[in-house]
């Protein structure tokens, strides 16, 4: 858990002072925005703070900035204010704009200068946003985080105040897409989620979930929480191969585990594939292969 109390400005007129960061307004009238990134990174886990608006009558808006990327400027946001919205959550897309992507109640039924209690939550492309422990959001992002920065976010002319930010990071999750039974049980259990674990990625597949509903849900919010899935592909299995195109279309970063001799599908063929073989050589091969492939990845999170 890190108190934040360290902020660079990058837009808009801030004051701030150790747990405190005051938005005073735009310092430019074309761009009525104000956004201050903090220390450390944050891609999955809680972040919860305190905004008040002055105004909320008017368009203002304070919020948490999450998947910041520096090269382009993407990033998303989610808190209170803003398009009318009591609760929102916002992608910003360079030389597009800003795009709501959730939202729930009124801006006029927020209370001026009222310290509002926040949380966000984010599991991969999962977010959800509470006020005061209660859940007032909870959808999918349309892509994976572009970045790993953090930061607070405020829009309008009148003063936006924040106070103890407060971060507390997750490990990211892999989530594991493969026929069930042997052989390809022993691969999980002793290769490919041990590996994982060993990178600092919680693994799983769907049968570790134990509740009762439909499990095609639980399979699409493995994926969509996931950082990363892992998919062995060596059988035709339609199931298999359902979930993998439904994280190549959501974005999804993937790696591929084939069985040496396996003649893979066309549409597969293009992609970078970690071919095994079933001994223990073979099992030694993969551990050093996807331990190389996820480390790869976490060094991008």
């Amino acid at each position: 858990m890190t108190a934040i109390s360290k902020w660079i400005p990058g837009a808009g007129r801030w004051r701030c002072s150790g747990s405190t960061a005051i938005y005073e307004g735009p310092d430019q009238q074309a761009q009525p925005f104000g956004m201050a990134l903090c220390e450390g990174s944050f891609r999955s886990g809680r972040a919860s703070f305190s905004v008040s608006l002055q105004n909320p009558t008017i368009d203002s808006a304070g919020r948490l900035l999450i998947g910041y990327n520096a090269a382009s400027g993407a990033h998303f946001s989610a808190g209170i204010g803003g398009h009318t919205y009591a609760y929102l959550s916002v992608e910003f897309i360079p030389n597009f704009g800003w795009v709501p992507l959730h939202h729930s109640g009124q801006a006029a039924n927020l209370d001026a200068n009222t310290p509002y209690p926040i949380a966000v939550s984010v599991q991969g492309q999962r977010i959800q946003l509470y006020d005061d422990n209660i859940r007032v959001l909870d959808g999918s992002l349309p892509h994976p985080l572009l970045g790993d920065q953090a930061g607070l976010f405020a829009w309008g002319p009148s003063p936006v105040t924040f106070q103890d930010v407060v971060i507390l990071p997750s490990e990211p999750k892999a989530f594991v897409v493969m026929q069930f039974g042997e052989p390809y049980d022993s691969l999980y259990r002793e290769v490919i989620k041990p590996v994982c674990n060993s990178k600092g990625f919680e693994a799983y597949r769907a049968d570790d979930v134990y509740r009762p509903g439909i499990i095609l849900q639980d399979i699409i919010k493995g994926i969509m929480e996931a950082e990363v899935v892992v998919a062995e592909i060596s059988t035709r299995n339609a199931n298999v191969f359902y979930e993998l195109g439904y994280a190549h279309a959501v974005g999804k970063s993937t790696i591929l585990l084939v069985e040496r001799g396996t003649e893979l599908p066309f549409d597969i063929r293009s992609y970078r594939c970690i071919f095994y073989e079933d001994t223990i050589r073979g099992k030694n091969d993969v551990e050093i292969n996807l331990g190389k492939h996820l480390e790869s990845i976490r060094g991008t999170i």
